[in-house]
């Protein structure tokens, strides 16, 4: 678990009131209770972690300049010594003030891509490990890729050959950030594992239009399917002009070999910002995390809703009318 900012002081009422965090936290869970087994500091405010496949090395990344990268070795249940690399790129002209929001790992457990939000492209490293499973040296691969506005979050499909990173399309005014309809969808075709030099190169085969407001992206463990959760103007105030009642999930289905993605449908969702996907193990079933439903007085505001995947004919998503309710503010949901 990272934490971002630390508990909120006492009459506190602004973000920037909050002391910034620097942990992540290795909990035990059995049922409902969490025990807290270790903690380590891996810099200032972890905007995004990431578990290799191999289960032994968590990936970071904080705002600290020039050691933007955390490497957290995972032994026996405890975290070893936190290895701070920086990400080797020029200052960026960009008007947000985060360099990168999310990363994750390749299925090999060999590279990351890291989504460099502040100059709307996608970098990807190469990970050295030494005999002890310490991390060596961290070798930028390929190419910078350019993507569209603000791409915030990423996913790599199962077998490794495509990176989709998912643009959310933000503008700024007079009072701040706000969101246009449309998100943008960016594929990456990337350069075969172990290639070097010239050879390491990823394109971009397809760039696919996304939902408004979409966001949170995942894949099917076949990597036949990706769902995308879009906000629409759920979050905006009551009387705004772009305010929506529902939001919505999309259903794309991707070509194996071209990465291309086409859309199978779209599908309203009554709770307010849906930000947590994922499928489970057979990929027919999707969980969707809701921040919370509209007009309800509960202390479980929140809930993960339970879709099905159908594939008989026309791939689509049906919702299941079952809930798992849980507390306001489910923003992540991971399935094992």
């Amino acid at each position: 678990m990272a934490e971002t900012f630390e508990k909120r002081p006492e009459g506190a009422t602004r973000l920037d009131q909050l002391p910034q965090g620097n942990t992540v936290r290795l909990l035990r869970v059995e049922g409902v209770q969490a025990t807290e087994i270790d903690s380590v500091s891996i810099g200032t405010q972890p905007q995004a972690i990431h578990l290799n496949p191999a289960g032994d090395l968590i990936v970071a990344i904080t705002v600290d300049a020039e050691k933007e990268l955390a490497f957290v070795p995972v032994r026996d249940g405890q975290f070893g010594e936190v290895a701070r690399i920086g990400l080797g790129l020029e200052p960026s002209t960009g008007f947000i003030p985060l360099k990168s929001t999310w990363l994750q790992w390749h299925p090999s457990g060999r590279y990351v891509a890291v989504n460099l939000v502040d100059r709307e492209q996608v970098a990807f490293y190469e990970i050295v490990r030494a005999a002890n499973g310490s991390v060596a040296a961290v070798r930028p691969c390929g190419n910078l890729v350019q993507t569209n506005k603000f791409p915030f979050v990423g996913r790599f499909s199962s077998d490794g050959l495509h990176y989709v990173s998912s643009d959310v399309q933000w503008g700024i005014d007079t009072a701040g950030f706000y969101g246009v309809q449309e998100g943008v969808l960016t594929t990456i075709r990337l350069a075969d594992v172990g290639a070097a030099g010239d050879d390491a190169r990823h394109t971009v085969p397809q760039i696919a239009l996304g939902g408004w407001g979409g966001e949170t992206i995942a894949f099917s463990p076949d990597g036949r399917f990706l769902a995308s959760s879009n906000l629409r103007g759920t979050g905006k105030p009551d009387g705004s002009s772009d305010w929506t009642e529902a939001a919505s999930i999309s259903l794309y289905e991707r070509d194996a070999e071209t990465g291309r993605l086409t859309k199978r449908g779209e599908w309203p969702i009554a709770g307010v910002l849906p930000q947590g996907l994922a499928f489970d193990r057979t990929g027919r079933v999707l969980f969707i995390g809701v921040n919370r439903y509209r007009n309800e007085d509960t202390q479980l505001g929140g809930a993960v809703e339970i879709w099905r995947v159908q594939t008989e004919g026309a791939p689509t998503l049906a919702d299941s009318g079952e809930r798992i309710r849980l507390p306001a503010g489910v923003h992540t949901v991971v399935t094992r």
